[in-house]
């Protein structure tokens, strides 16, 4: 079964704040993001990595797709719903829109990448495949494309993207790195 991967906004940006961005790339060959997703990263404030990150939406493994042009035209609805019931942005329900299309009508399976807490509860609510930015560390690590998860979990911190103690412990325990 083929696999698409649509990636949020946060993961995107805390990746680029640490000079990982191609490790999805490295890890997925080709990830996808919506056109409210890019518009999030374009137009959502000033932070350090937009430049890579607009570089990266040009590249072709990061292609942006536009809801209108793929679905039908109850897209938005469909997004106002989630927001509504999970209390998520647009970023987060497009993604998840995409994704559920896909899975309905192609024999695809969708992998979604999400930090936000709600956009990850309404995402398991739906049942849908989900890894976030510390379980894409431990699957690069995994996939030796990464030598330890300690230095960019500590970078990503250090950046105020925010990791709980019990997050990290947790990952470090599963990556082999505790002491």
């Amino acid at each position: 079964m083929r696999r698409i991967v649509i990636a949020d906004a946060g993961p995107l940006i805390a990746l680029a704040s640490i000079g990982k961005l191609e490790l999805l790339l490295q890890l997925f060959g080709t990830v996808t993001v919506t056109t409210q997703i890019a518009q999030e990263l374009l137009e959502g404030g000033p932070f350090p990595d937009i430049a890579v990150l607009q570089a990266a939406l040009t590249q072709p493994w990061l292609p942006t797709v536009d809801l209108q042009s793929v679905l039908h035209n109850d897209w938005l609805d469909e997004c106002k719903g989630l927001m509504n019931l999970y209390q998520i942005d647009l970023g987060e329900a497009s993604a998840m829109v995409l994704a559920q299309h896909i899975q309905a009508k192609e024999d695809i399976s969708a992998l979604l990448i999400m930090d936000d807490f709600r956009g990850r509860n309404a995402v398991q609510h739906a049942g849908m495949a989900l890894i976030g930015t510390t379980g894409l560390l431990l699957l690069a690590k995994k996939a030796r494309v990464l030598n330890s998860v300690k230095p960019p979990l500590t970078a990503l911190r250090k950046n105020s993207y925010f990791l709980s103690d019990r997050l990290i412990e947790a990952a470090l325990r599963q990556a082999g790195e505790l002491a």
